[in-house]
């Protein structure tokens, strides 16, 4: 829907608000992606973005009276059995729906969209002659949607000119703010890198995708044993940045693109809460 500051927008227009940025229907078949808490005719005046809810989320969205909190990562993922205060879900719900805070959860939709998590990441490290993960243009949503193919979950790009390894994890380190402890890599690190291949978030299982389609390096996150030795036999550089820290940016991500299709008709806030459950030793 296109923006009215004379018209007050309920959590519905915002939830198609959001279907036009990144279609739901683009999602992988295990995803729960949508509107999973809707008080669909309530207005909403602010909406607090996020890459994922915990308490200390649901904490900030009280203090900044969030009426919708976008997130990437789903709220519930797999089948909710029950729902009790002793469980941390059944008490994020509970405190959500006591709130009457409505929640959108925007996944694989939005790390496959042009503008999305992936791209975020080519543009951060200066990637050109940017594609999916199979070296094809990377096609508009409904056409990303109809054709279904696997490699619009992740991009490739080029450097306007090579780096050993060991640059690019440092350059990787600084452009993606994290400290270089955090990073793990599997390689030469000597090797020329020109091509580089991107699935933020758990990617590492395209691994054959992306050495298929001539990249010299695939970054991703939450990289196993043997998908590092699968790398390694393949002949092909790995960096695990971490899952959060290839996902981090979707919070600001997202409020600009939804600040930008709604001109100013609602308070659309990032939060600043860090999720990284891991320390830096």
């Amino acid at each position: 829907m296109e923006p009215n500051k004379a018209h007050t927008l309920t959590v519905a227009d915002l939830a198609e608000t959001i279907e036009m940025i990144a279609p739901r229907k683009l999602q992988e078949d295990w995803d729960n992606s949508g509107l999973l808490i809707g008080f669909e005719h309530s207005h909403v005046d602010r909406v607090l973005t996020c890459l994922e809810l915990n308490q200390s989320v649901l904490q900030e969205a009280d203090q900044v009276g969030a009426d919708m909190i976008v997130t990437h990562h789903p709220l519930i993922f797999g089948a909710v059995r029950e729902i009790r205060a002793a469980e941390p879900l059944g008490r994020l719900l509970m405190g959500l729906i006591q709130r009457n805070i409505s929640v959108y959860s925007c996944h694989t939709p939005f790390d496959k969209v042009k503008g999305g998590n992936n791209d975020v990441i080519a543009e951060r490290l200066g990637l050109s002659s940017v594609k999916n993960l199979a070296g094809e243009e990377v096609l508009s949503a409904h056409k990303m949607a109809a054709e279904k193919k696997e490699a619009d979950i992740g991009r490739m790009g080029t450097f306007k000119s090579a780096r050993r390894f060991h640059q690019v994890i440092e350059f990787v380190s600084s452009e993606l703010q994290m400290s270089l402890r955090q990073l793990r890599a599997v390689g030469d690190l000597e090797k020329p890198i020109s091509t580089v291949g991107i699935c933020t978030g758990a990617g590492a299982d395209l691994l054959q995708m992306a050495a298929a389609s001539g990249c010299d390096l695939l970054i991703t996150g939450d990289v196993k044993y043997h998908e590092a030795q699968t790398a390694a036999d393949l002949g092909i550089c790995l960096l695990d940045a971490g899952h959060y820290d290839t996902e981090k940016f979707f919070a600001q991500t997202m409020q600009g693109k939804l600040q930008k299709k709604l001109g100013g008709a609602v308070d659309i806030i990032a939060s600043t809460v860090d999720l990284n459950p891991f320390t830096v030793l």
